[in-house]
């Protein structure tokens, strides 16, 4: 009798515990899903670090504390990288610093992302160049191929693109409407 309840006892705490652990993997997921996000399609074949500038109002110039690192493992393929901007912030505009490793000889990028809850848009292969320009002092493209590449081989500093503001905040207001 006591081997029962003992087993039986047992069993209903495994139960609890079971199901509290899944709780708070559907609560992980929600809470990214109120996130704005930029998803950058891309080919960079070694290893570097991306860095996502935005500004929430149209004036703003960028800083680093409106900033996001992503560090891209080098691929010889195409790869999705995904900036999860901070919970509460919806910008009017980005940045797009492509890197500080010099062994990069160039970037192709196909298309950029955005995201806000079941909404998005995409600039891709054919309009791209419409949302975004060159850094002029500090990047060359590509046109056809959407190849980036820093102008000075020896700088630290990579290709840049700039958004053309008005076309896409028409584009990132149309998602957070």
């Amino acid at each position: 009798m006591k081997v029962k309840l003992f087993f039986l006892s047992l069993s209903m705490i495994l139960c609890l515990i079971s199901c509290k652990k899944e709780v708070k993997k559907e609560q992980k997921i929600d809470d990214t899903k109120n996130l704005f996000k930029v998803t950058l399609d891309l080919v960079i074949k070694k290893n570097d670090t991306l860095h996502l500038y935005y500004a929430q109002d149209s004036a703003e110039d960028y800083t680093e504390q409106s900033s996001i690192w992503l560090p891209v493992e080098g691929k010889e393929v195409r790869q999705q990288v995904t900036f999860n901007l901070p919970k509460d912030v919806l910008p009017i505009k980005v940045r797009f610093d492509f890197g500080v490793n010099r062994e990069n000889k160039g970037i192709i990028l196909n298309k950029v992302k955005f995201n806000y809850f079941d909404k998005q848009f995409i600039a891709d292969e054919t309009n791209i160049f419409n949302y975004f320009r060159a850094d002029e002092n500090a990047t060359i493209i590509d046109y056809k191929t959407r190849s980036l590449k820093r102008k000075d081989p020896n700088s630290v500093k990579g290709a840049s693109l700039y958004p053309h503001d008005l076309a896409i905040k028409t584009e990132i207001e149309k998602l957070i409407k």
